[in-house]
């Protein structure tokens, strides 16, 4: 084929056909639309890794100093031992925030779950730990003993809470032995019900009239717009000369608080001993 028909373009012709081109390939300008569309993507992002952080993170590093807690536990109920006998108010609670002076066993949160119990429902409590509330009392002592826990943060102490059911029963040790309770009422309220923490939890406004446990904690999971409240009933209590409750033995042994010499904590009979004598630097 001859090329005699083909005419080659004039430089104004060639101007504006690369002018044509390059218009062709510059990007659209962006839109109202779309940069509001990638600000709610980037924010999105943010939530996203924020709900990992809340929901996963916070529970490793509470994890973490619970388990601190439970390694001084030890320690701290060889101190705090007396002998008691279960009659009046447990003298073995300190009262001094952030220092762990129990722990809670619920059979039915599973074989293994032993929680450390502390004063303050604060910061405190975010360490996978249980909160005693200020002016509830000690173990032992007529009216209701509050504690506060996180249901999906920071340990979920409380997740299966919803899961108890009436006549399960909770163990609340000391260094003195195991206070025992039975659950009596699981109930959901709003935030502003305080009076969930009266005296007589069953009867709100009365006097106090026997001796109650009372677990608080956020509900639904994932909000905090109600609270889910457990009320238990105290029905027994176990000097630790007797050894723990069959029904929570081996989650003792596997927090190694069996009262053992070697483990740290001494037998009753020691215990006495450094009473009575002042065998202080021994101990």
């Amino acid at each position: 084929m001859s090329d005699a028909g083909v005419q080659p373009l004039s430089r104004r012709q060639a101007h504006h056909q690369s002018t044509r081109r390059k218009r062709r390939k510059r990007p659209p300008r962006p839109t109202f639309l779309g940069v509001v569309g990638e600000l709610l993507i980037t924010a999105g992002l943010f939530v996203l890794l924020f709900v990992v952080w809340e929901l996963y993170w916070t529970n490793l590093g509470a994890n973490r100093e619970a388990q601190a807690h439970r390694e001084t536990m030890t320690e701290s109920f060889s101190e705090h031992y007396t002998g008691f006998d279960g009659n009046g108010a447990d003298p073995a609670v300190p009262g001094v925030p952030g220092e762990a002076w129990g722990l809670l066993y619920v059979p039915r949160f599973g074989p293994d779950y032993a929680v450390p119990v502390l004063d303050g429902t604060g910061t405190e409590i975010d360490s996978a730990v249980l909160g005693r509330y200020e002016n509830s009392p000690a173990p032992g002592a007529e009216g209701n003993l509050g504690l506060a826990g996180h249901r999906q943060t920071y340990g979920a102490v409380l997740w299966d809470m919803d899961q108890l059911q009436e006549g399960d029963r909770m163990y609340l040790q000391t260094a003195n032995g195991w206070w025992v309770y039975e659950t009596r009422k699981v109930h959901i309220v709003q935030p502003s019900a305080v009076e969930v923490l009266d005296p007589n939890p069953l009867d709100p406004g009365g006097p106090a009239d026997g001796q109650w446990l009372t677990l608080t904690t956020c509900h639904p999971p994932y909000t905090v717009l109600e609270r889910m409240i457990t009320h238990a009933e105290q029905v027994d209590f176990i000097p630790l000369a007797e050894g723990p409750p069959a029904e929570i033995a081996d989650a003792v042994n596997t927090a190694n608080l069996e009262p053992e010499p070697q483990a740290g904590i001494h037998t009753p009979e020691h215990n006495d001993a450094v009473l009575h004598h002042g065998l202080s630097e021994e101990a």
